[in-house]
């Protein structure tokens, strides 16, 4: 069968035209119907809790591992992950029982456990990165460190969240 060189480049356009949404339709999608995958963490919903502090805990042992505050809230008493304590350490923030604080993050289940996972904690002007927007703690150390500590001293330079 020997076509014309105008049928042969037409054909070519369409199929390069149609490539583009056929490679659409194949792509796999994280999302479902516009909600994210059980368990993963979305900015989207973060929430704000504002309470004091009843317990704080360095280096707890229980899911996940390290940093938690119980955290007295008007809605009742709430465990608290802030990660890895060395990171509150660097940027010189300190918390204690009766300390009143802000904590932006979300609940999740852990095990059989609720846990609120903070991604930013706020004590007075100082606000702390202590979660990447992907929800995973923040490193003591190397890039993500220094990040969160630029974001730190930024945020009291201009005086802290409002």
């Amino acid at each position: 069968m020997n076509q014309s060189p105008q049928f042969r480049r037409g054909l070519a356009i369409l199929c390069l035209a149609m490539a583009p949404s056929a490679l659409l339709a194949q792509r796999p999608h994280a999302k479902v119907a516009g909600k994210p995958a059980p368990g993963s963490y979305d900015v989207a919903d973060d929430v704000s809790l504002q309470g004091s502090i009843l317990s704080y805990t360095e280096n707890s042992q229980t899911p996940p591992i390290g940093t938690h505050v119980l955290l007295h809230t008007a809605s009742g008493n709430l465990d608290v992950h802030l990660g890895d304590a060395r990171l509150l350490h660097l940027a010189k923030m300190t918390l204690s029982p009766g300390m009143s604080v802000r904590f932006i993050g979300q609940p999740q289940t852990v095990g059989k456990s609720s846990v609120f996972l903070a991604r930013l904690a706020q004590v007075g002007g100082q606000v702390l990165a202590v979660r990447s927007e992907r929800g995973l703690p923040l490193a003591p150390s190397g890039i993500r460190a220094s990040k969160a500590l630029a974001a730190n001293v930024a945020a009291e330079q201009k005086g802290g969240a409002r």
